[in-house]
């Protein structure tokens, strides 16, 4: 008999009340528009294989490649699968709790009352669905950052790209300058045996042959740096060296403020993460003053009567009285986070508009200077070189005036490519939504600090 109610009484206080909606949809939470779930896999203590070597690598080779390797997007993930496991736990009830009572023990020679105590806490005020919309809107804001975190390694590697295929051909053109160096030394010898030139001009191309295998050299270890910092961005830092495919020559967009200003600020994530964290608090303004109303907690005990032989059940309900802690504390707390969170959406506008003014300078003056030198400066430096250089070797020109050119049409051509470089990582920037700097610590901090 005792078991029977034992049990029966047990079923009664450990089912939970249907209004407390532990199902995650009933914390009120819905992804925002466009929010990409992203699938957590269980992590797998496996190395990832290397990439086959292409011919050739293309920019969206590499960006696949970056999704797949580069650590911090699985970082992302895994932060939003732990924003997923803390959504779930917000909304699971409290456990009940069972016990064993004895009182009387000894009584006339008696063992004396002996039995069985059941307890549960009732959760009042809908505090368990606003715990769960709480977590609910952490999921929203951790999808955000993740898309904030793809679109930072998305722009590192177009910039890194577009940095390496200029590397690429500032060494091609140095190895150019090195041939003709090479060849206008010899034909400077050639001269020289037939007293059409000086010895000082032998010596002179020399010299400029010797410092053209420095620039040589200098365009080596920079496009060494440069391929090494791409295949770190990528995600696979052994990646060897191999040629890129791309056209320098490609022509960008013709952004003006306005575009650029939409660009940046229409759907940025990291603005819709602030946001997300805006409502996030605000649910726990509510939810802190939800804390005055008291939880019950209720205990049930069946005992037996070993004086009587009789079967007793006690019941007892009990709350705390919110009469020295209201929660005042906490209330004041969250008001004050909030609006921290309100003006931090406005810190991060304002923030987005002063570092697009520096980027959108950047872009326009590497844009106009790429336009001049395509239009009025390459051209004529080429057919400058070109004309002196074929007057030198039928020496009717002095070795002074070819020097002349071709240092001139040399720092042309590696000033224009440095604008290039310039025009190309601005525009990525710009299109990225001024979202770079993947590998830093900052893009995916390990802790968060508790609400």
């Amino acid at each position: 008999m005792m078991v029977r109610w034992i049990t029966a009484v047990a079923l009664l206080i450990a089912t939970p009340p249907v209004a407390s909606a532990f199902e995650p949809a009933s914390s009120g939470f819905q992804p925002s528009a466009g929010a990409r779930l992203v699938h957590v896999p269980e992590p797998e203590m496996v190395a990832s294989p290397e990439p086959a070597l292409p011919p050739s690598w293309t920019l969206d080779g590499l960006v696949e490649m970056a999704f797949q390797h580069n650590p911090t997007l699985a970082m992302a993930a895994a932060r939003i699968g732990a924003a997923r496991g803390a959504h779930v736990q917000a909304g699971l009830y409290p456990n009940p709790m069972i016990g064993y009572s004895g009182m009387e023990m000894g009584n006339e020679g008696t063992p004396g009352m002996q039995g069985a105590i059941i307890g549960q806490r009732i959760i009042t005020g809908g505090k368990l669905r606003l715990d769960q919309a709480i977590a609910g809107r952490q999921v929203a804001e951790s999808n955000c950052l993740f898309h904030a975190q793809e679109q930072r390694v998305l722009s590192d590697v177009r910039v890194r790209f577009h940095v390496a295929l200029v590397a690429q051909e500032r060494l091609n053109v140095t190895q150019q300058l090195v041939r003709i160096g090479d060849d206008l030394a010899r034909a400077t010898e050639q001269l020289v045996a037939a007293r059409q030139a000086a010895e000082n001009d032998l010596l002179q191309a020399r010299i400029e042959a010797e410092q053209a295998r420095i620039l040589l050299d200098n365009s080596h270890n920079e496009h060494v740096e440069a391929w090494r910092r791409l295949a770190a961005v990528v995600g696979v830092p052994t990646l060897a060296p191999s040629s890129l495919a791309g056209n320098i020559e490609e022509t960008e967009p013709d952004y003006d403020w306005t575009e650029c200003h939409r660009l940046v600020m229409a759907g940025n994530p990291e603005l819709a993460a602030a946001r997300q964290r805006v409502e996030r608090l605000r649910l726990t303004v509510v939810r802190a003053r939800r804390e005055n109303i008291p939880n019950l907690d209720v205990m049930v005990g069946i005992r037996h009567a070993y004086m009587t032989d009789s079967d007793t059940v006690g019941v007892e309900v009990g709350m705390p009285i919110p009469i020295l802690n209201r929660n005042q504390g906490n209330i004041s707390r969250a008001q004050c986070e909030t609006v921290m969170a309100i003006k931090d959406v406005e810190r991060i506008e304002l923030d987005l508009q002063d570092r697009l003014a520096v980027a959108y300078r950047r872009y326009r003056n590497a844009a106009q200077q790429v336009e001049r030198y395509r239009a009025s400066i390459l051209p004529p430096a080429r057919r400058s070189l070109d004309l002196v250089t074929r007057g030198y070797e039928s020496g009717q020109v002095e070795y002074l005036t070819l020097l002349i050119a071709q240092r001139t049409y040399y720092q042309v051509h590696l000033a224009y490519l440095a604008a290039l470089q310039e025009w190309r990582t601005s525009s990525a920037v710009i299109e990225g939504q001024l979202l770079t700097g993947s590998l830093g610590p900052a893009a995916i901090p390990m802790s968060e600090s508790a609400d």
